[in-house]
């Protein structure tokens, strides 16, 4: 009898032990998933925002009376150019600042209902590294691969692209001018004449006017030349 008495006691504290050292294991754990969970997504946050400038034109009026509107969607707004005017950003580990790419894009319908068919050129600036050049290509097909579509060359080339006030103007080579005046405001034009959106998410979008619209390469198989002030662009920040 004595005997049962002094064993009795043992199993029950050892059980009631492992369950406390169960519970602290998990909890512990936990912990760390989630400690290494959020260190992932602060570094992940802080590495991969690549932000700046944003310059779309298309070869329709974004901008118009109903009526113009009509008669350009079913032939035109097949053809748009995206300029990415980087401010500051990396990917891949590498840094972004101050580099410019471009993209022309075609499809075989207006690109406002034509998602499956988009080709595109990329322009990489010249003044990137070949380090540089290979980030900013796998940067677009990687976050806006759903907007240029399949991308079927990449071309190194000289950008330039300014900012004056109102005025954007870019030049690409002797392959593509673009000239843009922005409205003053977004509040400046009537919301129900606006016809599309830009295809890029940008922020507080305005419509822009260009003055001179001009595109010729091989590459695509597209030109065009626009021969007056169209309301067809869009500005704004974008941030990917």
């Amino acid at each position: 009898m004595d005997d049962k008495l002094s064993r009795n006691p043992l199993p029950e504290v050892r059980k009631h032990s492992n369950k406390g050292e169960n519970m602290m294991t998990k909890i512990s754990t936990l912990t760390a998933v989630v400690f290494l969970l959020t260190v992932a997504s602060t570094f992940a946050t802080q590495t991969s925002i690549v932000q700046g400038e944003y310059l779309e034109a298309r070869s329709a009026s974004v901008y118009i009376g109903a009526c113009h509107y009509g008669s350009e969607f079913v032939e035109g707004g097949k053809e748009a150019t995206l300029v990415w005017n980087i401010h500051r950003g990396s990917w891949n580990g590498v840094s972004l600042d101050g580099l410019t790419v471009v993209a022309v894009v075609s499809a075989q319908d207006n690109l406002a209902i034509d998602t499956t068919t988009r080709r595109s050129v990329l322009y990489l600036d010249a003044n990137a590294t070949q380090e540089q050049r290979a980030a900013l290509t796998d940067l677009i097909v990687a976050k806006r691969g759903s907007i240029v579509g399949k991308v079927v060359h990449t071309q190194v080339a000289p950008i330039t692209f300014t900012k004056q006030d109102a005025q954007y103007d870019l030049r690409v080579s002797n392959v593509l001018t673009l000239s843009v005046s922005r409205y003053a405001c977004q509040s400046c034009t009537q919301p129900h004449q606006i016809w599309y959106e830009p295809l890029e998410q940008i922020d507080t979008a305005i419509v822009g006017k260009s003055t001179a619209y001009r595109y010729q390469d091989k590459i695509l198989s597209v030109t065009w030349n626009q021969g007056e002030a169209t309301n067809n662009a869009f500005v704004g920040n974008f941030a990917m």
